[in-house]
């Protein structure tokens, strides 16, 4: 969230001070203290004293000469408290050049950095474009929280990123921001989405019910609720039937009844609760009481992860996962795991989460649905960029169907947007060659860094984009940073309404519920047809189990695993694409025209093994069939 005031004068609207703040928690933020207070000075990052200062007589001057990836001043480290709402904010006036952003790295109580994965754990709130904040002076603000309980300070920093900058900056404060309790939910209507996964053959297949249970039967589970709602017990059916995991309710649920049924959900609702079982694989609680829910496993995990009261457990034939809502913009309890097992390599293994009223709990149980065998032979992707000419897009339309374009086709070429055509003219021609070509297009879209975080009009942008240019599916550089899984969940069955069949790719090296690169949500992956993850990772060789549990999909979410790779160590292209095959992944053909020698692999040896792999694949369905 984003809030700007034009000038000094003008003051922040009200609903901005409705909510009370706390004591500055920057030293020096006004910089006319005798000591530095934490801030590291030098000749380009300097204070002196200005006549129009906003307040003393003393600003902070950073002097940028040069285009850097990143010029960045390093501010005092602020103490913090996890799941707690400050409000960052500053005075600047500057020339304008370059991205300027303000906020910092979170470290915990010993000074550590904090990471996702192999990336430095911060947040940025104040992100400023080229051109704002220039001439005058100006306020912006901006709020942050996070769920890392690990988290014990911010190291705070103000960065200039790629441009030639003068910026003065007064007044920096992060205060401690009062929230409200959150509402109750609107049950059952909490636990409700639009979208129709049957479209993409998950289904409710059978409700059935008798005295002692209520049975509900999707594509992918078979789930037991007992009729008291003390316990729900789960069992697998892809890609065979298992026993998965069972859920006890402490207080039961109560006595449940249907307030819903078709083949897209099943809507149960009980005491002071409701739940949704979607043929996703979610199975959403939504509960205006506390409950505590143990899960106890039926399988032993080859990938176990918990982190901020978010737990995954998968081994080869699929898994389980739970995920609460925290509704951090309210002051209510956190949900937490109160028991979680020092080895869950063997069955029998159980975990405990305390859930907080008013929010929801996601269990998750998958895959979802079939591996797409057919797809995974014939959906073929070019990845692409700027708008390449009629004769490249014949060239990848002969071994490709699908051709993805970056960045580079929108005016400045950020992730953040504006997302406008920079020529609608090549645009159209590019659409309209891959079209005949037998090609669909997809347009690159961040709903992460897109600087709108409405979901609603981010949806808009894509329906209008797709209306305008008569593009196909979309390409997703991520999803929703910092955003809980039910924003991440609106938005994808949301987007796969709008595409059909078209092709939806989604690069999610950092994934819902918690930005994380080995925690994932696998009911909103499998609306995607391919996932793209290992971006920036150090992968250890061929056998990482990063490889098969993160990368892979293959009886997890069953969309089709796409490999990034840029730091997988001991393993060349040929090797990497071998491994895909490995894992029942595929390739993405990056960039065509740019790399010869990569070219040459895909196209005499990447595609020809697909092509060998495809026939041997049809002729054992024959062979079956027969």
């Amino acid at each position: 969230m984003l809030r700007v005031t034009i000038a000094l004068l003008v003051c922040l609207s009200a609903v901005a001070y409705a909510q009370e703040l706390g004591p500055n928690l920057v030293v020096n933020g006004d910089f006319e203290g005798e000591q530095d207070g934490g801030w590291k000075f030098n000749d380009q990052r300097r204070v002196v004293e200005m006549e129009d200062a906003p307040s003393g007589s003393h600003v902070l001057m950073m002097e940028c000469a040069e285009p850097q990836y990143y010029f960045a001043i390093a501010g005092p480290n602020v103490p913090i408290e996890p799941r707690t709402l400050y409000r960052i904010s500053f005075k600047i006036k500057r020339l304008g050049g370059g991205h300027l952003r303000a906020g910092g790295g979170y470290k915990n109580a010993e000074g550590e950095g904090l990471k996702r994965g192999d990336w430095a754990l911060g947040s940025y709130p104040i992100v400023l474009q080229p051109g704002e904040g220039r001439g005058t002076w100006h306020e912006y603000e901006g709020e942050f929280i996070t769920a890392r309980t690990d988290a014990a300070a911010l190291a705070l920093r103000i960065i200039i990123k790629d441009g030639v900058d003068t910026a003065w900056i007064d007044d920096v404060a992060i205060r401690r921001v009062e929230r409200p309790e959150a509402a109750p939910l609107e049950l059952p209507a909490a636990v409700i989405w639009e979208g129709r996964p049957s479209a993409m053959g998950m289904r409710v297949e059978d409700l059935a019910q008798t005295d002692d249970l209520m049975t509900v039967i999707t594509t992918g589970a078979r789930l037991q609720f007992d009729a008291g709602g003390a316990h729900l017990i789960v069992r697998q059916r892809i890609p065979e039937e298992r026993d998965l995991v069972r859920f006890e309710f402490d207080p039961p649920l109560g006595e449940l009844s249907i307030a819903r049924q078709n083949e897209d959900v099943c809507v149960l609702v009980g005491d002071e609760c409701a739940l949704s079982v979607n043929p996703d694989g979610l199975i959403a609680l939504g509960t205006n009481r506390n409950v505590q829910i143990t899960a106890t496993s039926s399988i032993g995990a080859k990938h176990f992860r918990v982190m901020s009261d978010n737990l995954l457990a998968i081994d080869e034939q699929g898994g389980f996962c739970i995920y609460p809502e925290q509704r951090m913009e309210c002051a209510t309890e956190p949900s937490e795991l109160t028991q979680v097992p020092d080895d869950a390599s063997e069955p029998g293994w159980t975990a405990t989460l305390n859930a907080g009223a008013r929010k929801l709990v996601a269990l998750g149980v998958f895959p979802p649905r079939p591996f797409p065998w057919e797809q995974s032979f014939t959906d073929r992707i070019a990845h692409s960029n700027h708008f390449p000419t009629d004769e490249a897009i014949r060239w990848m339309a002969e071994h490709c169907n699908i051709m993805v374009l970056h960045q580079s086709i929108y005016e400045g070429a950020l992730s953040s947007g504006p997302y406008i055509i920079k020529d609608d003219a090549e645009y159209a021609r590019v659409i309209a060659t891959a079209h005949e070509a037998g090609m669909q297009v997809l347009p690159y879209f961040n709903p992460g860094a897109y600087t709108v975080k409405d979901v609603d009009k981010q949806l808009e942008l894509l329906r209008t984009h797709k209306e305008r240019y008569g593009t196909d599916g979309f390409y997703f550089d991520g999803l929703g940073r910092g955003n809980e899984w039910p924003w991440n969940y609106y938005f994808i069955r949301h987007v796969r309404d709008m595409v059909g069949d078209a092709c939806i790719y989604t690069h999610s090296t950092l994934n819902p519920p918690i930005n994380s690169p080995s925690v994932y949500c696998p009911f909103i992956d499998t609306y995607s047809d391919f996932q793209l993850r290992g971006e920036g990772q150090v992968i250890k060789g061929l056998d990482d189990p990063y490889l098969r549990f993160v990368i892979g999909t293959f009886n997890i979410s069953n969309s089709i695993a796409t490999l990034k790779g840029d730091k997988m160590q001991d393993a060349d292209e040929k090797q990497k694409l071998q491994a895909l095959f490995d894992l029942n992944g595929r390739a993405r053909w990056g960039y065509p025209g740019i790399n010869a020698e990569r070219d040459a692999l895909f196209t005499e040896w990447y595609f020809p093994t697909l092509d060998e792999m495809e026939a041997r694949w049809r002729a054992e369905r024959a062979d079956a069939a027969e």
